[in-house]
């Protein structure tokens, strides 16, 4: 046998062998009903959880008046550092 014949026949004989799986896979069961929820079922289903909500930031500390050194700056600086 040539190396086309035993190439036709190695793809011939794969082509029957998937045939055959498909045939006889197919007569074993039919596919089943997709499943049904009873009333009683659907009553007990929860909703999903909602998203955690992302922390809010703490507001800024109050100013201390009785300490008039820990007070802010009254003025902008003019950015030369003085």
């Amino acid at each position: 046998m040539t190396t086309m014949g035993k190439t036709l026949f190695v793809v011939l004989s794969l082509g029957v062998l998937f045939g055959a799986t498909l045939l006889l896979r197919s007569e074993r069961h039919d596919p089943m009903p997709p499943a049904r929820l009873t009333p009683a079922q659907m009553a007990e289903m929860q909703p999903a959880p909602k998203p955690a909500e992302p922390p809010k930031a703490a507001p800024p500390p109050a100013a201390n008046t009785k300490n008039p050194e820990l007070l802010p700056e009254d003025g902008p600086e003019d950015g030369s550092g003085s």
